[in-house]
């Protein structure tokens, strides 16, 4: 662990270095932003899409108040050596909740073609479309941004020699579940890797993995799992625990582990660009090619187009997304191990399992412990069909987004629903500049629910902004 300590001081002083090397004789833009939303409506939640994907910045409950301030320095990623910085504090009023935290609060340094930061930070990741998805399978917009230490490429890099027709990115950082839910001062690793072919052709081909791992912690049922550079190297390697883990982490991985493979195809021509993409989720070994993985047949399938020269819809996204095969139905039947029954973003020993805040850290449809209604911290409904569509443009001088999806909800291999809850959502909002205020915008949309699952929602979504910058 002192190696560790070791390399976490060298990434800090990267970060100072790039601060003091770019802030030389060099002038900077400072954005900031003053935000608010009310959303009045009725039902028993705010609509299912008013706050999935919106990093826990909106309360689930029904006729909220969501305030939040914003500042922040970009990276030039053009430069050398540049810093950046991003303070966003957010704040919530309800009936049932009243809730204050920073959203971001990071530093941020660049020097060539590495990006690293300590802090919290929001972030995508994932070949998903970046904006318009129902969210990664291993990590979507949903929950706030974890405190961590990240050390990665600046997106694609080209590999020496192949005149940029192959490239590829990285990175790997630590973390900290600070929500202290059942199994307290749990930590996080993650780690990424990407490789992509083409170059300047117009297709383009990418494959990559994504690796998360909770690890540490203590917990009143399984005791404390020691935090050591041996089971640092365990957790990164997904190896089997010691004699002093618990007996489940040494049958299987020391932590919780969760991998997802990431395949592409991007044509890019003058008038569109076109994206194809399949994620899956590996939560047992052994972690087989894409198309041979026990559990084929959940993932997440997606088209995203651009239309760049059409500004009544310049962009879309259609998915669909299954997690109700779970590798079959039986873990282990009469002391067989048959490693079905995945029971996708939940464990043993971590019972929040993949989630912070109560919010689902993947995929939002694998419903976020908030919607429990018995208090439980884990994940009840990991096995759902998703249908989702949602599209955006410009008309006159309004900008719009419109989103539908439609669920199935079976619950999950421990406790499936008596009934499949089937739900719809559905999601309009339009924004444009306020010609009576300078620098404001003024946002109008509807949001709906109607099911069984979330129930029958409604709300109007009443939002303002004030933004500018200024120099020094």
């Amino acid at each position: 662990m002192k190696r560790m300590k070791t390399r976490y001081s060298l990434i800090l002083i990267f970060l100072l270095e790039a601060v003091l090397l770019q802030a030389q004789n060099h002038t900077d833009t400072l954005d900031y932003s003053i935000n608010a939303r009310f959303t009045p409506g009725g039902g028993s939640y705010a609509p299912f899409l008013s706050t999935a994907n919106a990093y826990d910045r909106y309360s689930t409950t029904p006729n909220s108040l969501a305030i939040w301030g914003t500042l922040q320095k970009d990276i030039d990623y053009s430069s050398k050596y540049d810093y950046g910085f991003g303070v966003d504090l957010n704040a919530n009023i309800s009936k049932t909740e009243k809730r204050f935290f920073p959203e971001e609060l990071y530093l941020q340094g660049k020097a060539f073609f590495l990006n690293a930061f300590v802090g919290m930070k929001r972030e995508v990741f994932g070949n998903q479309d970046p904006e318009l998805s129902s969210g990664g399978l291993i990590w979507s917009q949903n929950s706030r941004p974890l405190p961590k230490i990240s050390l990665e490429s600046n997106g694609y890099v080209p590999v020496p020699y192949t005149k940029g027709y192959i490239e590829v990115m990285g990175g790997i950082s630590h973390g900290w579940f600070t929500d202290n839910t059942v199994t307290e001062h749990t930590l996080l690793h993650h780690k990424y890797a990407y490789i992509r072919l083409g170059g300047s052709f117009p297709v383009n081909i990418s494959y990559g993995l994504q690796h998360v791992c909770q690890w540490g912690g203590t917990s009143a049922r399984y005791g404390t799992s020691a935090v050591t550079w041996r089971n640092f190297k365990r957790i990164f390697f997904a190896e089997s625990g010691s004699s002093f883990s618990p007996m489940t982490e040494q049958e299987n991985a020391l932590g919780n582990h969760i991998i997802s493979q990431n395949l592409g195809l991007d044509v890019n021509l003058n008038s569109v660009k076109v994206s194809l993409y399949w994620q899956d989720i590996s939560e047992d070994p052994p972690v087989l090619r894409m198309d041979h993985a026990y559990n084929v047949a959940d993932g997440l399938w997606g088209m995203s187009v651009r239309l760049p020269k059409f500004s009544p819809l310049n962009a879309f996204a259609m998915e669909y997304m299954s997690t109700t095969d779970q590798s079959g139905p039986w873990h282990d039947l009469d002391g067989v191990i048959y490693g079905g029954a995945d029971s996708y973003y939940t464990n043993g020993v971590y019972p929040n399992g993949w989630t912070f805040h109560g919010m689902t850290i993947g995929n939002p449809w694998l419903t976020s412990p908030k919607y429990n209604e018995n208090g439980t911290v884990k994940v009840t409904n990991n096995m759902v069909r998703l249908f989702y569509f949602s599209g955006k443009g410009e008309i006159s001088n309004y900008a719009y987004r419109a989103t539908v999806a439609y669920s199935d909800n079976y619950g999950s291999p421990s406790l499936m629903y008596e009934k499949c809850k089937k739900q719809f959502s559905w999601q309009v909002q339009a924004e444009t500049p306020a010609s009576y205020l300078k620098n404001t915008k003024i946002s109008l949309g509807l949001s709906g629910d109607r099911g069984t699952m979330y129930g029958n929602n409604f709300a109007v979504l009443l939002g303002i902004t004030y933004a500018g910058k200024f120099m020094y």
